[in-house]
């Protein structure tokens, strides 16, 4: 009878490992201009327990496309979490860096930290902020158009190097 609460904790959906992160729609291309960051929101359905979340924020992001397009004419786009690596605290944009208004960790256009010396003061981020993966397909409704897919994943704050969380 005692082990009935061990049991039940063992198989509670709570305590199993998330799913790995899928490509979810954030955006499309002609939303973007060149060289102008553009936050979006990822969303999804979201089963915590037995409850459903639908349209539940996973995360935000920011997109970026410099002008570059692959030989095939497909734009390069590049897409970096809001998530400070610092602390988490969100990052926003402010005239041309990335500012986190926690602690005031600062990033430059490219998504990079900024350096001490240049910042005049220390900077708390330990790396730059952290890409992830983007995807474009077809957009079916038009064929000039591409939609944006984003693979939104977490990563360890405080690390001076990338690191997924479990």
């Amino acid at each position: 009878m005692l082990g009935v609460p061990a049991v039940g904790y063992l198989i509670d959906p709570r305590n199993r490992p998330a799913a790995s992160g899928a490509f979810k729609p954030v955006a499309r291309f002609g939303e973007l201009e060149e060289n102008v960051p553009k936050a979006a929101v990822i969303r999804d359905i979201r089963r915590d327990a037995w409850t459903l979340h639908p349209d539940d924020v996973l995360g935000r992001v920011w997109l970026i496309w410099r002008g570059e397009k692959k030989q095939d004419g497909t734009p390069i786009v590049e897409a970096y979490t809001s998530t400070c690596p610092h602390l988490g605290c969100s990052i926003n944009l402010e005239k041309d860096r990335f500012v986190c208004p926690c602690h005031g960790a600062t990033f430059d256009m490219k998504c990079q930290r900024v350096s001490d010396e240049e910042l005049g003061r220390s900077n708390p981020a330990p790396r730059g902020m952290d890409s992830l993966e983007v995807e474009l397909e077809p957009d079916p409704d038009n064929d000039e158009e591409f939609r944006i897919k984003v693979k939104y994943e977490n990563f360890i704050q405080g690390k001076e190097h990338k690191e997924k969380k479990a």
